[in-house]
């Protein structure tokens, strides 16, 4: 049977503690946590009120006062045990997000470097090309420059030779007209000397 008496005092702290709460209530729905069990101070409010109702309960003799106190008190723990469980979920998450964001920004990187090689080996290799192009083309100048210095040589030993044969011509037709005419000089010589050897014939 419930003793009168006892419930006094458990009026008492009941109606107390519920006054007490009203001011962590209203803090609870102004920073959004009004449904929040695990809200730190919700549970700091919880676990005063289980550990007073546990020492009233054991001073006062009132076993359900106490009793009311030890469930709270356990209720409380529970709670506290989620609130840090969720913690530390929270904490896993974020260090997951945090891992994920890195390697994300690790990834971004490393196709950022990928294309940054990309284009500067594309840039190293038109560079090459356009550098074989030139002294492609610088050999080819050197080239046609060799030839037409060639084919200027071999023009200029062309006339020397032709000028060589038009003067061994030359001097092969002045001898032959040297030879003529010495020929010629012969034959008149003989010519008088014949007609003087038939004058003196004729004379005797």
């Amino acid at each position: 049977m419930t003793n009168p008496v006892a419930a006094v005092p458990r009026t008492i702290v009941s109606l107390g503690f519920g006054a007490a709460r009203v001011p962590v209530d209203l803090l609870a729905q102004v920073t959004g946590n009004g449904n929040n069990r695990e809200w730190g101070p919700t549970l700091a409010f919880d676990s005063v009120e289980a550990t007073v109702r546990g020492l009233l309960g054991s001073l006062l003799g009132d076993p359900e006062l106490a009793a009311q106190g030890h469930v709270k008190e356990a209720r409380v723990q529970q709670r506290t045990e989620a609130a840090e469980r969720d913690r530390a979920a929270d904490a896993r998450r974020e260090v997951a997000d945090d891992r994920l964001q890195r390697r994300r920004e690790e990834d971004q990187q490393a196709r950022e470097q990928v294309r940054d090689q990309a284009q500067e080996q594309k840039q190293q290799l038109e560079e090459e090309r356009r550098q074989r192009a030139q002294e492609a083309e610088e050999r080819e100048e050197k080239r046609k420059e060799q030839a037409r210095r060639d084919e200027q040589k071999a023009q200029e030993r062309a006339d020397e030779h032709a000028q060589e044969a038009h003067r061994t011509r030359v001097a092969e037709e002045s001898e032959a007209v040297a030879a003529e005419r010495e020929a010629a000089e012969r034959k008149a010589e003989a010519l008088e000397l014949a007609e003087a050897a038939d004058e003196a014939r004729r004379r005797r």
